[in-house]
C-alpha cells in the first residue's frame, strides 16, 4: 500500500510470533537470509546491527544473478525499531536500466538518477501474548522513484518475502 506521503510505500503485517522472534529474523544473519526476498530467492547476510554499523544482504534469484545490497544502520532499538539507509547501486545492470524505465515513465528525468538508496524503517509493536504488528516503511527520495519501485514490483517482493518471514517463523 501506498502510503499519503508521496515518497513513501509502507507494508504491514501481523505475525504469530512475539516481537523478540521477529526482531531476531531481522537483526540475526542466518535468521535473515532464511527468509530475506520473493520466492525462489536465496539470500546470505553479514550484518552489524547497531547505530552506525554497516550491513549487506545478497539475493540470488533462481537464475543465478545476484542482487546486491548494502546499508547502514541509522537507529536501533531493541526489539522496537530499525531504521536502514539501503544502497543497491550494486545490483545488476539490466536491473538499473528497467529502473530507469520506469522512473521515467513515472514522470522522474533520467538526469535525476544518480544513487538509488532508500531509507527503511521496520516496526515492531506488541499485541496479545505471541502475536507482532510488524510495519515496514520506505522513504524514496521522490514520488516518481516510489513509483518506479511499485512498477517494478515493490508490494509483491515484499508480500513475498513477508510470506517467507511467517513460514520461517
Amino acid at each position: 500500500m501506498i502510503s499519503d506521503d508521496a515518497c513513501e510505500f509502507c507494508v504491514s503485517r501481523i505475525l504469530d510470533a512475539s516481537p523478540q522472534q521477529v526482531w531476531r529474523a531481522f537483526t540475526d544473519e542466518g535468521a535473515l537470509a532464511a527468509w530475506w526476498g520473493p520466492h525462489g530467492f536465496t539470500a546470505a547476510a553479514r550484518l552489524d546491527v547497531r547505530e552506525g554499523g554497516v550491513f549487506e544482504i545478497v539475493m540470488t534469484g533462481v537464475d543465478g544473478v545476484a542482487y546486491p545490497i548494502e546499508g547502514q544502520y541509522l537507529s536501533v532499538e531493541a526489539p522496537r525499531l530499525l531504521v536502514m539507509e539501503m544502497s543497491l547501486e550494486n545490483h545488476p545492470a539490466n536491473w538499473h536500466d528497467y529502473l530507469a524505465e520506469q522512473f521515467t515513465k513515472a514522470g522522474g528525468a533520467p538526469e535525476q538518477l544518480v544513487q538509488v538508496r532508500v531509507v527503511t524503517r521496520v516496526t515492531l509493536e506488541p499485541l496479545e501474548v505471541g502475536r507482532t504488528r510488524l510495519m515496514i516503511a520506505q522513504v524514496y527520495e521522490s514520488q516518481a522513484m516510489r513509483d518506479a519501485f511499485a512498477g517494478m514490483g515493490n508490494a509483491e517482493g515484499w508480500a513475498q518475502s513477508l510470506d517467507r518471514l511467517e513460514q520461517a517463523l
